[in-house]
C-alpha cells in the first residue's frame, strides 16, 4: 500500500540529503526513502544506534519567535524609560526656572499685562 506523507525537515538535514542524492545521482524523494529502508534494516539486522534527541525545527522556530518578540519588548521598555527620563529632566528643568511672575516683581508683572 502506498501512502503520502508530508514533514518537515530543517535546512541542514535537507542539506545533506541532497547531497547523498546528488551523489547516488537520485531524486531527493527517491534518497529520503532509501535512507529510511537503509535506517529499519539495519534496526532488523540488529545494529544499535542512538537516535539523536534534537530539538525539532518547529522548537527553533518558536524560539526564535520567543526571541525577537522579547526584543521587542526590551526595546519597548527603553523608549518607555527615554521618555520617562525626559518628562522628568523636562520638569526639573521648568522647576530650576520658576514661573515669570515669581521671578519679577509684582509691579513689573502689572506693567507689561497693560
Amino acid at each position: 500500500m502506498v501512502m503520502r506523507c508530508s514533514f518537515t525537515l530543517d535546512p541542514e538535514l535537507l542539506e545533506a540529503i541532497d547531497a547523498f542524492a546528488k551523489k547516488g545521482s537520485i531524486g531527493r524523494n527517491e534518497a529520503i526513502l532509501e535512507l529510511i529502508e537503509a535506517g529499519f534494516a539495519s534496526l532488523e539486522a540488529g545494529k544499535e544506534f542512538e537516535i539523536k534527541k534534537q530539538r525539532s525545527f518547529e522548537e527553533y522556530a518558536t524560539i526564535r519567535r520567543d526571541v525577537e518578540e522579547m526584543k521587542g519588548l526590551v526595546q519597548n521598555m527603553r523608549d518607555e524609560l527615554r521618555l520617562v527620563h525626559h518628562t522628568i529632566e523636562s520638569d526639573y528643568c521648568k522647576e530650576a526656572r520658576g514661573v515669570p511672575y515669581q521671578r519679577r516683581s509684582l509691579w513689573d508683572y502689572m506693567k507689561r499685562r497693560d
